[in-house]
């Protein structure tokens, strides 16, 4: 095959003259411009909830979904293309990803482009490259391909587009996983992710549900976004009697499991950031822009004065308050164990960080779980934080020992996994003694990395961008070597699964849709 980038860009242009496109050459480059340009601008950090893509004027008036624009011009293949051979930012992984987006009756003349591109000398390139192939299909143009792909690929990824991203990742620093500590996963090891409700879109999920059990994973936590805690000391729930966040919970586990995925439901009770009034809600929906504004640049104050706030450190003032506290809590929590119940999800979550109550109101919470066992008749977790998983005293009355799993790991810029694997071993050891201690398997309930490059230092700080992938994925791949062979680590689940912006190589967020942490999972939950 071809070797780096000059040669990658010869066959780039080879290929574009054969087309019979090299007279069209300014304006392949205006639209290969105009491409760059529709995906310059920042993306927004709530892109990857919308529902539908984010929309962008036409040239020519009027308004189209981004993905689409653009796409039926005849020379979108060679504009992509030219972005491709590009050495300048990131036009290369850009261009392969376009390329991805080729409607499907052109998917050959975008296949024929992409082949050359998986010997890129820039991973990110070469993996876009392989994502992209997947996405189009393959046809006579991958034979030579095909006829090297290792059998039983990832299906998600397709045998060809596979192979192609193997040599990638072992190009970035990712060998095999056979050549690791115990080899493989122990048998029954939960292969769990953490799964947001705007993936239910129209469908309750099943498509996401597919596309999770094509990569290996067969656990998903369902989780909830519950604001409903204003202040670390106050006693009363807004709102306690609020609904799980996702229409039809009950179809939404039955697709679940016709996709072969088991579900854990994980109730999030979260801090209020703000705290609009009625007369708020009405100036915000009303065509005052001015008085909109204001409004909202008061709430993003309050929200401000109330970062430090975090619901792991709610600690009431007063008995009283406790008991208050506990009343709304335990109404929340129940309320949810019979959603579980009525829906047949397989676990159902307590509490999700909140060590401090944990830890200063033991006996509350066996109670609590006493009576969420009276509803709720399968096994029970908590999700404690990695920084006091051990002061947790209640562990032998659930099933598992739970865990937030966002253990610092190294410092560096760019980690190496060896380096990540063995940064491990102390953090799993001292998870073992409080198993061994309390006789209940471990459950990492929330193993997560944002796809930056202080991913390994800062596991739980989302930063932004720049997008790191690469960096997630080492993260990942080390996090299943050093557990790999560990009995008693019965599983994890990772978070997170949700929307990406687009291209996904350019999202620094903690999902892994789209990104090479993705590939990690369907080569080690697959086993090929």
């Amino acid at each position: 095959m071809l070797r780096g980038p000059a040669a990658v860009a010869i066959a780039l242009a080879v290929l574009v003259a054969l087309r019979g496109s090299g007279g069209a050459g300014p304006d392949v480059s205006r639209l290969a411009g105009a491409l760059r340009d529709l995906y310059a601008e920042p993306q927004h950090p709530g892109e990857r909830w919308r529902r539908v893509p984010p929309t962008v004027n036409l040239p020519g008036g009027g308004r189209a979904p981004r993905e689409e624009v653009y796409r039926d011009r005849v020379l979108f293949p060679d504009a992509a293309a030219w972005l491709l051979a590009s050495r300048a930012g990131d036009d290369a992984p850009l261009g392969a990803w376009l390329l991805g987006t080729t409607p499907p009756a052109r998917a050959e003349e975008a296949e024929a482009l992409l082949v050359p591109a998986l010997a890129h000398a820039d991973p990110r390139t070469a993996f876009e490259a392989a994502r992209a192939l997947a996405a189009v299909g393959t046809t006579a143009s991958l034979s030579p391909l095909r006829a090297a792909a290792r059998a039983g690929g990832p299906a998600a990824l397709g045998s060809a587009a596979a192979w192609a991203a193997e040599r990638v990742a072992e190009r970035h620093g990712l060998p095999p996983p056979a050549v690791a500590s115990g080899g493989r996963l122990a048998p029954g090891f939960r292969k769990g992710v953490a799964w947001w409700r705007s993936e239910a879109r129209n469908d309750a999920g099943a498509a996401s549900f597919r596309r999770l059990s094509s990569l290996g994973f067969d656990w998903v936590s369902i989780h909830t976004w519950d604001p409903l805690q204003r202040a670390a000391d106050e006693p009363r729930l807004d709102e306690p009697r609020r609904r799980l966040g996702i229409t039809g919970f009950g179809d939404v586990v039955r697709n679940a499991h016709a996709a072969g995925l088991r579900v854990m439901l994980k109730p999030h009770l979260e801090m209020r950031r703000y705290d609009p009034r009625p007369e708020d809600r009405r100036i915000l929906s009303g065509p005052d822009a001015g008085a909109r504004r204001r409004v909202l640049e008061r709430l993003r104050a309050e929200a401000e004065s109330r970062q430090g706030q975090w619901h792991n450190l709610i600690e009431m003032r007063s008995e009283k308050d406790w008991q208050e506290w506990f009343r709304g809590y335990g109404q929340y929590l129940l309320e949810y164990a019979a959603q579980a119940r009525d829906a047949g999800a397989d676990m159902l979550c307590v509490g999700r960080e909140l060590d401090r109550t944990v830890v200063l109101r033991e006996d509350d919470w066996r109670r609590l779980i006493l009576r969420v066992r009276e509803v709720y008749p399968g096994p029970l977790v908590y999700s404690a934080n990695f920084d006091t998983f051990h002061q947790v005293g209640f562990w032998d009355a659930l099933d598992y020992v739970g865990v937030s799993a966002y253990f610092p790991l190294s410092r560096r810029p760019e980690p190496g996994v060896a380096e990540l694997e063995a940064a491990w071993g102390p953090i799993l050891s001292s998870l073992e003694d409080v198993s061994r201690r309390f006789d209940r398997p471990v459950l990492l309930t929330e193993l997560g990395y944002p796809a930056a490059a202080g991913a390994a230092a800062e596991p739980w700080r989302e930063t932004g961008p720049p997008a790191d992938p690469w960096t997630q994925a080492r993260c990942y791949e080390a996090a299943l070597r050093a557990v790999a062979g560990r009995s008693r680590i019965e599983g994890a689940f990772w978070w997170l699964w949700e929307g990406t912006a687009q291209p996904a190589f350019r999202d620094a967020s903690f999902s892994i849709q789209g990104k090479p942490a993705a590939f990690v999972a369907a080569r080690w939950f697959r086993g090929y």
